[in-house]
């Protein structure tokens, strides 16, 4: 049976776990990225085949072909659009744009990244006004550079992983080394005093403690017990047996004093594991408990713009059939050749304008789509800040702006606390330093939200917060006019775990993560508080690495 090293050992299970874990993330890492890319793709094509489709509607009812080949040579602007092209129902082309040989190729839609196999993602939308459909329009994608990026990907994974194995295999070996080394001392001290058991010197047999360990522990009690067994070794012959029985006897104590701590040892290591995971979950329900919070307040704010953009829409669908019922009262008196029936259809045509008050219904269009336009604005402002949010697991650090940190979170949560208490802004002009968006995010909307939620018992309160410099430091106060913080807490808010909130209402982390948070940026966080008054939450950071805009 071939035997294996201590040293061996440790290599290669060390190596085997890794690689194991290396190809998993490998593996996981690509599947990831293609599907992440194939839906970025089906998304993109899908929104620029109906943007087109939109952008020639009003030209294709109107049969206007030049305004067709301007949309079709506009759409063309685009880099990677190979060819885009508006049909008829029989297949006619009314305008088309593209490389030749992509518009001379049968066209066949493509469901998925994984079925193009001539470089090219082809899709269309139909152009349709209720139930019947008028045109549609072709689009094609190229995606060389995508599928470029993904085999790049795949080789920057390929490379890491390959880096990786050999550090680990370094690290195994060193480990191994150092481990087999310090025992290899231990085994030739004790076979120095098995030889020096017959003559009873001990004075070469001392292990050299070089490092503090757990076998530094042993080599330390292994020197005391050598010490020991010289004092009695000096003593009367008649003792030697005595001698000899208990110096087997220690051995076996040192043996088992290893294998203890050793077990010790790996219970220790597991019991950290546990605790550093059983942390970073805590930390992330503290994360999605606040992104929970602000989500309830968000809802509401998207509905509004969405209801009246949806109200709009169905009135300007009402003028829209308007319009296509004097269209064709037009095109009817236009192509009549008798002068009674053509008077007829101009009084019905001057009729319908009268009726329904067309000026009225133009200037009325102007308005509608002027407030849908601000809606839409709305809601994309709130989607942006809401992108921001999305950055807290990140570690990336950049120049930045505190203040618009402040500003995008006063808009997540303004409609959410405004009903409890007035939210101002006092903010001065800061220099850019160097943080990370989303955790500072975190930090400012927990400290809103623990205002807010500390006015529950009184009537309407205000929660101010400004920033200023001073003494080369950034200062930002997040003042409140609450019932204010017991002295005997003060001490603990920001401890983990500690609330003073009802069971159900809160985790005791929010300010824990908040103030580790600002400790990783070299700052400080600090409050006080007045019974009956208010609390105060102080942010202090220093002004390294900052740019003054």
């Amino acid at each position: 049976m071939l035997r294996l090293s201590l040293r061996s050992k440790t290599i290669f299970g060390v190596a085997a776990i890794e690689g194991i874990l290396l190809i998993a993330m490998v593996f996981s890492a690509i599947h990831f990225f293609a599907k992440t890319a194939n839906s970025d793709l089906q998304k993109r094509a899908n929104t620029t085949a109906r943007l087109f489709a939109t952008m020639a509607e009003d030209a294709v009812l109107s049969y206007d072909l030049a305004s067709l080949d301007t949309f079709v040579n506009d759409i063309m602007e685009n880099p990677d659009i190979r060819y885009a092209r508006v049909l008829n129902t029989q297949g006619d082309i009314f305008a088309q744009a593209g490389h030749e040989k992509d518009l001379q190729k049968l066209f066949r839609e493509d469901s998925n990244l994984e079925g193009v196999d001539d470089g090219i993602y082809d899709t269309f939308a139909l152009i349709e006004e209720g139930e019947e459909v008028y045109a549609r329009v072709e689009v094609g994608i190229g995606i060389t550079g995508l599928n470029e990026n993904l085999l790049t990907i795949k080789k920057w994974l390929s490379t890491l992983a390959a880096t990786e194995m050999l550090l680990v295999a370094l690290f195994s070996y060193l480990l191994g080394s150092y481990l087999t080394r310090q025992l290899s001392l231990l085994t030739v001290a004790a076979n120095k005093v098995k030889q020096a058991i017959g003559s009873g010197d001990f004075s070469h047999t001392k292990v050299d403690i070089t490092s503090k360990d757990e076998i530094s522990d042993v080599a330390l009690n292994f020197n005391l017990l050598i010490d020991e067994l010289q004092a009695k070794a000096q003593q009367t012959q008649e003792y030697q047996a005595e001698l000899e029985s208990f110096n087997q006897s220690l051995e076996q104590k040192v043996e088992q004093r290893t294998a203890e701590l050793v077990t010790k040892h790996k219970q220790l290591q597991r019991v950290n594991i546990n605790l550093k995971e059983t942390q970073q979950q805590l930390v992330q329900n503290e994360k999605l408990v606040s992104m929970g919070q602000l989500a309830a307040g968000l809802a509401h704010e998207v509905n509004n713009p969405i209801g009246f953009v949806c109200s709009n829409l169905e009135t300007l669908k009402n003028y829209v059939g308007t319009y296509d019922q004097l269209l064709i009262l037009i095109n009817q008196a236009m192509s009549a050749e008798d002068e009674t029936v053509k008077n007829k259809l101009q009084t019905d045509i001057q009729s319908i304008i009268i009726d329904q008050d067309m000026q009225f219904v133009s200037e009325d269009m102007d308005v509608l789509l002027s407030d849908m336009e601000e809606g839409l604005q709305r809601v994309t402002d709130i989607v942006q800040n809401m992108s921001v949010f999305a950055r807290v697991d990140s570690d990336h650090k950049q120049l930045f702006d505190i203040n618009d940190c402040i500003r995008s979170t006063y808009k997540m949560v303004e409609k959410q606390i405004s009903e409890k208490a007035e939210l101002r802004l006092e903010l001065s002009d800061l220099p850019h330093v160097e943080i990370n968006v989303g955790k500072m995010n975190q930090v400012f909307t927990n400290l809103l939200i623990n205002a807010a939620q500390a006015m529950d018992n009184i009537e309407k309160g205000s929660i101010l917060i400004s920033s200023r410099v001073v003494d080369k430091q950034i200062l930002i106060y997040v003042t409140d006019t609450a019932c204010g913080i017991e002295p005997s807490a003060l001490k603990k808010v920001f401890d983990p775990f500690y609330t003073t909130k009802k069971e159900g209402e809160g985790t005791g982390l929010g300010l824990a993560i908040s103030y580790d948070i600002i400790k990783e940026h070299n700052g400080d966080l600090a409050v006080s508080s007045e019974l009956g008054k208010g609390s105060q939450f102080t942010i202090s950071l220093p002004l390294t690495n900052a740019v003054l805009h």
